[in-house]
């Protein structure tokens, strides 16, 4: 899987030269996800850019998190993702996502420059183009996302599973010049943060609870509701 080379400085929009990464990525005061106090059937959702702005930025220049804990570390592609604890599969809408911070392996081949994405039983396949992400609602892309779906086997003729992948990583073009050092290049070169999806499986059940005295009844068909 090649990766793309990055743009250069001169083809950088006004836009993102002008883009303060620093400033709206500021965490005042981070906090562990059990000292979280948030109303019943709340759970860990983060938008693409959230995860990037706020999780995968922040870690690389080693700055306060929103919550320092939800995100694990771990090295993701030395793992079959069955492996990896079923205890994690816990945030999402449907509470079978698990969010990990990892390495990427880059090795050359005759392709060039390319990622290992194998495991001991399989691989990570991607499933269509490198998209960008895009900070809320605008123009500034501050990072980019693959989609990859897990294979047992060996490629091409792997078997598909149920683990879906999305790999972020930072756009290097937005990171402010004064904060880069060799460390943080190279971080942001190979640091990513993943979204595993155990599509196979939901966690989920109803939080919402009905004060006492209360009971919910199903609606007769033709019933408005």
């Amino acid at each position: 899987m090649a990766l793309s080379s990055p743009q250069s400085t001169s083809q950088v929009p006004e836009t993102e030269k002008d883009f303060d990464l620093l400033k709206c990525s500021k965490i005042e005061n981070g906090k562990k996800e059990a000292d979280v106090d948030l109303p019943t059937g709340y759970r860990f959702d983060p938008s693409e850019d959230e995860i990037v702005v706020y999780y995968l930025f922040n870690k690389i220049l080693d700055r306060e998190l929103p919550i320092t804990d939800v995100i694990k570390e771990i090295s993701v592609y030395d793992h079959d993702p069955d492996e990896l604890p079923n205890g994690d599969f816990k945030h999402g809408c449907d509470c079978n996502e698990a969010f990990y911070f990892t390495y990427t392996e880059q090795i050359y081949s005759s392709e060039g420059k390319i990622t290992r994405r194998t495991t001991k039983s399989g691989y990570w396949d991607l499933d269509g183009e490198e998209e960008e992400v895009k900070y809320g609602n605008g123009d500034i892309t501050v990072g980019f996302e693959k989609v990859m779906v897990f294979h047992k086997g060996t490629a091409p003729n792997g078997i598909e599973t149920d683990f879906i992948m999305h790999e972020f990583r930072l756009n290097p073009l937005i990171v402010p010049t004064h904060v880069l050092n060799d460390s943080i290049r190279a971080k942001i070169e190979r640091y990513v943060v993943c979204r595993i999806i155990h599509e196979g499986i939901s966690n989920y059940q109803p939080t919402f609870k009905l004060p006492p005295g209360w009971t919910a009844r199903p609606v007769d068909e033709g019933e408005p509701n």
